[in-house]
């Protein structure tokens, strides 16, 4: 079977050169290559980053494939668009070019308009939603009066496993069946402002950090380092304890 490598569109239009000013002035594409006559443009390929179309003069288009003399240009087809700043793409074509969908956001999520180029052909704009900084439930701190006393109970009472012992630095840790969060035990001792906490895995904690100070939320600290990565912890509106780590180390 072949394998195929790329696929650009042809596009039918009505005048070639001005459908090239169109994506140059209007939406920052650059001109690869055009055939012409004189004056006289017949075909051109144009690009901006991944994205690459074919423009042909429709009475060319017609002479080359026939079979295309009953169909007018623009119709029967949308070109779907991913962009990174969607925002800032909107606001600089929406006094330029025809809207023929306004911003919104889609069922699958992503934030979509459309428009109307010189010939009629839709052009659909995407951006996905922002992918979420926080991947997961890290582990949970408990504070430990006794941490001997509170190891027999974890241990022999509820029979859970014991995921790492660093008792000499002052914190035991225990599986919970499968799961990677671990139950881990801060001795007051060691600890003496230990109090129950739940860490969440985040992408990136130094970035996750700064977009949550743009929200609103007073962390007890600056991000400090430890041994997987680094971490930081902060208190919601009841004054529970909430920290953030990532694995980047």
């Amino acid at each position: 079977m072949a394998h195929l490598k790329d696929a650009t569109p042809n596009l039918m239009v009505k005048n070639v050169k001005e459908t090239v000013e169109f994506y140059q002035q209007i939406l920052d594409f650059d001109l690869v290559d055009a055939v012409q006559h004189d004056t006289h443009w017949e075909f051109a390929i144009v690009c901006s980053g991944n994205v690459m179309f074919m423009f042909q003069e429709e009475v060319s288009l017609k002479k080359e494939y026939p079979q295309l003399c009953n169909f007018s240009k623009g119709g029967g087809l949308t070109f779907y668009i991913h962009v990174a700043d969607i925002e800032a793409l909107y606001k600089k074509l929406e006094s330029r070019v025809t809207i023929v969908k306004e911003m919104h956001i889609t069922f699958y999520g992503s934030k979509d308009f459309a428009i109307e180029d010189c010939n009629g052909y839709i052009l659909t704009f995407s951006q996905q939603a922002e992918e979420s900084q926080i991947k997961n439930y890290d582990n949970f701190f408990l504070p430990a009066e006794n941490l001997q006393e509170s190891r027999s109970f974890y241990e022999k009472m509820l029979e859970l496993p014991i995921k790492f012992d660093f008792s000499d630095k002052g914190m035991i840790a225990y599986k919970i069946g499968e799961t990677e969060p671990a139950i881990i035990l801060k001795d007051k001792g060691r600890f003496p402002d230990a109090v129950p906490t739940i860490w969440i895995e985040v992408r990136d904690v130094k970035e996750t950090y700064r977009k949550l100070q743009e929200n609103g939320v007073r962390f007890l600290s600056e991000p400090f380092q430890i041994k997987t990565g680094w971490a930081v912890e902060f208190t919601d509106p009841s004054g529970n304890r909430l920290g953030i780590t990532d694995y980047l180390i």
